[in-house]
């Protein structure tokens, strides 16, 4: 789904939440993920009353985190079967005494043997699996993910993983919505209208970008979110106040989450870009200035991408905000001119954060569409660089004929990291001029010590927007990609 219809998504989850609620020994789990549906299903047929013999005890694996409602399953299957009136088994896997009421339990056919963890000790460890593959009754044995490639799993045994929540953002929603309505319910177990209607009109798009930061080890501690939250709902009703609560008032709440006890201080000026190929681009351009004049271009200014690796891109900024401590007039993140990069920059406004988007206008490539950093770079040191990789191509070529002339080359996002390599090597400050200006704007911002006087920055932006060379804009198509 796309994250207009994500969200939309989340706006019918707070007008209606029956689809998102599922019963298990009396507890409510939130989500609809098919992962969380499956291993609820298999704990309802596990826990369902049967008649007969039993030719095929059914057993199965569930590898689920710490902090995840690995337990809580498993309990609430232990209930269900009880309520059921079935013979049902709750084991302690880490607990020595597992290992004898397995071996005790070897021929009961018809019980129902659930064992929740695993012991650390290898060889406790192999005894507990054994003893569990050799159970003659039902049986579900609730580990944590790590133990998925233990050598002594059985491969006749069904086994289900369900993902940390992290990856699963509908039901991390979900699961957050379920426990605010926990806490918004009255004595007869029923919300309010009022706490309903004000429930209903959550900034959905807001929820959703908030919520998608990761949780780590804070999963524990959702319930003290999902009270904050309801506290502060309980308050606007009180004091009869928009039922509507503002996105601004939301993002405080999850920031508040989310910080550490110990807020951030003492760092400088930042600019944050989208991943370590955008941070090396400008650090290269910083580098050349240096050298031509002396001018420090990172000086009281901290070029860093929003992630390593392939752990950046857009979607990690709202989690840099919460962890970094990001702030206005302090911070400001740098995007690409795509959907993706608009996304962001409207996202990071509800978080009150300083976001810009690249300019086309001051594109080498003179994109109307879409543009990245790579379109600042001038056509014909591109041209440059494909001339010596010729086993190389673009992902995209665009040549516009109608005046201004302009030519657009999309850099296969594989090879982004070598032309970096390439043009630390054989770039010259001319070649990267159009990055070398955003750079000075992102300074002059912060009112950072420019090469450029503002009255020079004005002139410059004029000269760039305006100008046409042919080497910049259009470059020299290389020979071989005709042939």
């Amino acid at each position: 789904m796309t994250t207009v219809e994500t969200a939309e998504f989340v706006e019918g989850m707070l007008r209606d939440f029956s689809l998102f609620s599922s019963t298990l020994g009396g507890l409510e789990f939130y989500g609809c993920s098919t992962e969380l549906r499956d291993v609820l299903q298999l704990c309802h047929n596990v826990s369902s009353p049967r008649t007969g013999t039993i030719e095929n005890p059914q057993k199965t694996y569930l590898f689920i985190g710490p902090h995840h409602g690995k337990t809580t399953i498993a309990k609430a299957t232990d209930n269900q079967a009880k309520s059921n009136g079935l013979t049902s088994f709750y084991l302690d896997g880490t607990a020595g005494a597992t290992q004898k009421a397995l071996k005790d339990l070897q021929s009961a056919a018809d019980a129902i043997i659930l064992v929740d963890g695993m012991p650390e000790a290898a060889a406790n460890r192999r005894v507990v699996i054994e003893r569990f593959n050799s159970l003659s009754g039902n049986g579900l044995l609730f580990a944590p993910p790590e133990y998925s490639l233990d050598a002594n799993l059985n491969s006749s045994v069904s086994r289900l993983q369900l993902g940390h929540v992290d990856q699963r953002l509908i039901d991390k929603v979900a699961w957050i919505v379920g426990l605010i309505r926990e806490r918004l319910r009255g004595e007869a177990g029923l919300i309010s209208e009022n706490l309903s209607t004000a429930l209903a009109k959550l900034p959905a798009r807001a929820f959703l970008s908030l919520s998608s930061v990761s949780l780590g080890s804070r999963i524990k501690k959702l319930p003290e979110l999902a009270n904050r939250i309801a506290e502060a709902l309980q308050l606007r009703i009180e004091l009869e106040l928009d039922v509507r609560m503002p996105e601004e008032d939301l993002a405080v709440i999850f920031m508040d989450f989310y910080s550490s006890d110990s807020r951030k201080t003492g760092h400088g000026f930042r600019l944050w870009l989208e991943g370590e190929t955008d941070c090396r681009l400008l650090k290269l351009v910083s580098k050349l200035a240096k050298a031509a004049d002396g001018t420090d271009l990172e000086d009281g200014l901290s070029i860093l991408p929003l992630g390593e690796g392939r752990e950046g891109g857009t979607s990690k900024a709202p989690e840099v905000v919460i962890k970094e401590q990001t702030r206005r007039n302090r911070d400001v993140f740098l995007f690409d001119f795509d959907e993706s990069g608009k996304h962001a920059r409207d996202d990071l406004k509800i978080l009150e954060q300083d976001a810009l988007l690249l300019d086309p206008k001051l594109s080498c490539s003179r994109s109307d569409a879409d543009v990245e950093i790579e379109d600042f770079i001038s056509l014909s040191c591109l041209d440059r660089f494909y001339n010596s990789h010729v086993t190389l191509r673009p992902e995209k070529e665009v040549i516009r004929y109608k005046s201004p002339m302009a030519r657009r080359i999309v850099v296969e996002g594989i090879h982004k990291e070598m032309l970096i390599d390439w043009l630390e090597s054989n770039a010259s400050l001319a070649d990267l001029e159009n990055v070398f200006f955003v750079l000075c704007e992102i300074r002059a911002r912060f009112s950072l010590k420019n090469p450029l006087s503002t009255s020079t920055m004005q002139a410059k932006r004029k000269q760039l927007e305006e100008e046409f060379d042919q080497a910049k804009h259009v470059g020299n198509r290389p020979r071989h990609w005709s042939q």
